[in-house]
């Protein structure tokens, strides 16, 4: 563990500074925890600063980049048509001279029995071809016929069509429609040249009629106009544009040569299936992600593709991260010694109170209250002073209240006593009416008794239904022969339930509902109570219907509201019990028609 301040003080005295370093604190101390818990509580907040902002320093990093590339990608895209199209415009423009269609389409007879006339148009062409409509981008012009002058005297910028006709750029060009121009690489001019250049080449149309061409005219345009183009478009060191055509030749390109093989570059793009409209997407290549975009040049077969390391994007917000960390990190040495002291400082006056708080148990509590500072320690102090005080007061009640809980305990067992009594009682009266032939009363003492030893149940809470319909079939019974046998009680309850445990003291109110409330209400006071029981999706539901006098739905929706007070165990005081017990999905639920009766759903889980 690191060096950590340490405060000497001695017990009772006030806590003064450190006056050494230690290399120790106590395990499992107050202070220890304190510490430890001031450490994490700065480093989770610095920890989440720093990570949270090296993301999203990262993630802006990378949407600048998006942007940036994808404008520049654009806006190479923009000045590459435009320089193609300016090219192919000049070439257009000499191709349609009123004198290059009379050249090409004179007879050799005419200019073999008039060179003179053959001089002064070659210069007329040549002033053409470097006019002011030419650029420096255009190298070298040359015009390729099928009649004229070439036909006898071939120069640099007048060649016999004938020579090319066998060649592969021409069969290139007869290939592609009789209007468009074709761009080619030099190798297919010269192989061996030392100075690559693209040449850019369309056959000339004739004018008269527009479906024929009386020759080709051709351009040379260095590789190095283009290389200077898309060496403007590497935003980072290790940015890779490449620019190809149709035929998978390459133009120009700039950066990691093993990223600009053509058909490599085909792959990324059909395997991530990249627009050409120059966005930028990101993309694993050689497991290491790039950021590609393609986009399509205007007035040209050829398709460019930039790629920017991911690496290379993110650079500036590693050295942020770094920056941030090794700031974190000093601040968080700096305020070890500070937290420390801190923390020492306030646990100091806490063992004091632990010493007077055992020093009080030690003498009874009586002991001179300890000034501890006015703060929240100060106040917990006062009030453990106050405690002691109070305690030591109530010590001395101890002897007399000795007296008062002998009496509770002398109640309470009179009162384990009463129920004990009632069962004599009743078993009393039982037996004198056996003596006596009085059947009657012998009835009632026997059904009674068995009625207040189910309820009361030698304290259990949980019992069987077979039980709990057993204290049902006494009652009914008590109540039989109070009134005349005018209730028909009905158990329809399969015997494999009998064993379901529910608590106690419920279907008996019910039926006293049933009882008291419907059929006693009716003008016979006669009539049918019936019980049914069924288990279904883990539940055991009881249902009590009777034919009594029913209810208005003003009536039943007040039945499971909360009662007064003092009023027993009520409908409200039985569905609580059952939810309190089970859950909220058991409970009761009724329906009733007026002069109908009423039915009562009990659900309980099935519980054997």
């Amino acid at each position: 563990m690191c060096l950590l301040f340490a405060a000497q003080q001695r017990n009772g005295e006030n806590m003064t500074f450190p006056k050494k370093l230690t290399f120790k604190i106590p395990r499992n101390s107050f202070v220890t925890k304190l510490f430890a818990t001031y450490l994490v509580l700065m480093m989770l907040p610095l920890s989440l600063i720093l990570i949270i902002n090296y993301y999203r320093s990262a993630q802006i990093s990378e949407e600048q980049a998006i942007y940036s590339n994808e404008k520049v990608i654009s806006q190479t895209s923009d000045f590459l048509s435009y320089k193609v199209f300016s090219l192919k415009n000049i070439i257009d423009i000499i191709s349609f001279d009123e004198n290059v269609q009379t050249v090409l389409k004179t007879s050799d007879s005419f200019y073999r029995n008039n060179k003179g006339y053959w001089t002064i148009q070659t210069e007329d062409i040549k002033n053409i071809i470097y006019n002011s409509y030419t650029t420096s981008d255009i190298t070298t012009v040359r015009l390729y016929m099928r009649k004229g002058p070439a036909s006898f005297e071939e120069t640099d910028n007048f060649k016999r069509l004938s020579n090319a006709e066998q060649s592969d750029w021409y069969t290139r060009i007869e290939n592609s429609p009789l209007l468009d121009t074709v761009w080619i690489p030099s190798y297919f001019f010269d192989p061996g040249c030392p100075s690559p250049y693209i040449s850019i080449v369309k056959r000339i149309p004739d004018l008269n009629s527009i479906n024929k061409y009386i020759g080709v005219i051709t351009g040379t345009v260095p590789q190095s106009v283009f290389e200077e183009i898309i060496a403007k478009m590497t935003t980072t060191k290790n940015t890779t544009v490449a620019l190809y055509n149709s035929h998978n030749e390459m133009i120009t390109a700039t950066g990691d040569s093993a990223l600009t093989e053509v058909n490599f570059l085909n792959g990324i793009i059909a395997e991530n299936k990249l627009p050409a409209d120059g966005t930028m997407h990101k993309v694993n290549i050689s497991k290491n992600d790039y950021l590609v975009g393609v986009h399509n040049i205007d007035h040209a077969d050829w398709k460019l593709v930039m790629l920017v390391p991911n690496g290379d994007i993110l650079t500036s917000a590693y050295l942020y991260r770094n920056q941030l960390f090794w700031i974190v990190l000093i601040l968080f040495l700096f305020s070890i010694p500070i937290i420390y002291i801190t923390s020492y400082s306030i646990t100091s006056r806490l063992r004091r109170l632990k010493h007077h708080m055992k020093e009080a148990g030690s003498k009874n509590f009586i002991i001179e209250p300890l000034k501890n500072g006015e703060d929240e320690i100060g106040e917990l102090t006062d009030s453990f002073n106050n405690m002691a005080g109070k305690i030591s007061g109530l010590l001395d009640e101890q002897y007399r209240l000795g007296y008062e809980i002998k009496n509770l305990e002398l109640k309470v067992l009179q009162s384990l006593i009463n129920p004990h009594f009632l069962y004599n009682t009743l078993d009393m009266i039982y037996w004198l009416a056996v003596k006596n032939k009085v059947p009657a009363i012998e009835n009632a003492a026997k059904s009674l008794g068995r009625f207040y030893k189910l309820s009361l149940g030698h304290g259990e809470d949980i019992v069987t239904l077979e039980k709990e319909l057993t204290h049902v079939r006494t009652y009914v019974s008590i109540q039989n022969m109070r009134f005349e046998d005018k209730i028909n009680l009905v158990v329809d309850v399969p015997d494999e339930l009998s064993s379901c445990r529910i608590i106690k003291i419920v279907l008996q109110p019910l039926i006293e509902n049933a009882i008291l409330h419907g059929i006693y209400e009716k003008a016979d006071s006669r009539g049918t109570i019936t019980i049914k029981g069924q288990a279904s999706g883990g539940a055991l539901q009881i249902t009590i219907e009777d034919d009594g006098v029913g209810m208005s739905s003003e009536q039943l929706s007040a039945l499971l509201a909360t009662p007064g007070e003092n009023k027993g165990y009520g409908v409200w005081n039985i569905n609580e019990r059952i939810r309190l017990t089970y859950g909220e999905p058991y409970g009761l639920r009724f329906t009733s028609t007026p002069d109908e009766g009423t039915c009562v759903f009990v659900t309980f889980p099935l519980e054997k």
